[in-house]
């Protein structure tokens, strides 16, 4: 009786938390938007302003080894009929979407499709798209388009790479506005789209409510996992880090102690020896009587 309770109230808290999901939590996105290209395909419509893209497959969660042993697990990653890839990441806190993240998966993403034998001109067009819940950019636009230019003359310089930032905060009466409000609301009734209420209903209220609770909580161990591993990684190179310290300044301590002992050895007595090397007196004295 007491685990039936028990396991009733866990079920309650988790029902609580799908209730409250949105779309701009990764968690819940990657639910609504995995193996679904048609809901991906319009959504990036929506964000591209574009009608001339057939998005083939998309996969959320997407885990890439990075070849210098930095990996990333991207949000959503889709590809299109001509090839071109599309990485969209849903972002919260602002450290998440810093422009350098968004690099760092371009180059993740070129690694991962420039196959050996490939000509660099057979490198994929990419888009890497932040939706993000603030402004972060601070430029209170609700889209924010970054190509390379050339500086001289302001002329495109296209590399076939876009990186796309959307401002989930700013929610006008246009598509992308209404597309960022269903991002940002949690109760699927109150969704512009039919398409966003009807898979978000779907597994906050119909029968894949089920399936949410296990995801949900196999979402929590698998972050739980890859945040164990992360500060294990960062304990290891912190770790690292204070060997070379230590390295370092023994190094330099041997150094110091070389030089005094030369000092006294040319006549400097050992106070003015230990006054140059910043010694104790009492450690060139030692040195010297060894």
């Amino acid at each position: 009786m007491i685990q039936e309770k028990h396991a009733t109230l866990v079920d309650e808290k988790k029902r609580a938390i799908i209730k409250q999901l949105r779309l701009i939590d990764d968690a819940f996105f990657a639910v609504c938007f995995d193996n679904d290209p048609a809901l991906t395909e319009w959504m990036l419509k929506i964000i591209l302003d574009r009608d001339d893209l057939t998005v083939t497959d998309v996969k959320t969660q997407y885990s890439i080894k990075g070849l210098g042993g930095h990996s990333a697990v991207l949000d959503a990653l889709a590809r299109d009929r001509d090839g071109k890839v599309y990485n969209i990441e849903v972002q919260k806190p602002n450290e998440g979407a810093i422009p350098r993240r968004a690099r760092f998966y371009g180059s993740l993403i070129d690694s991962e499709f420039f196959k050996k034998g490939q000509a660099h001109e057979e490198l994929c067009e990419i888009y890497v798209i932040f939706i993000t819940e603030n402004d972060i950019l601070k430029g209170n636009l609700p889209i924010y388009h970054i190509d390379r230019v050339i500086r001289e003359n302001g002329s495109l310089f296209d590399d076939g790479a876009h990186m796309i930032y959307v401002n989930a905060s700013y929610t006008d009466i246009t598509p992308l506005g209404e597309l960022m409000h269903d991002f940002m609301c949690s109760n699927p009734k109150e969704m512009f789209y039919a398409n966003l209420t009807k898979k978000t209903q779907y597994y906050k209220e119909d029968k894949g409510e089920h399936t949410m609770c296990q995801l949900l909580e196999d979402y929590i161990q698998e972050r739980t996992e890859t945040y164990k591993v992360e500060i294990a990684e960062a304990e290891a190179k912190t770790a690292e880090a204070e060997a070379k310290t230590a390295e370092v300044e023994a190094k330099a301590e041997a150094e110091k102690n070389q030089i005094a002992l030369r000092l006294v050895a040319s006549g400097f007595t050992m106070e003015k020896s230990a006054e140059i090397t910043g010694l104790p007196v009492e450690t060139v004295r030692k040195l010297a009587q060894a």
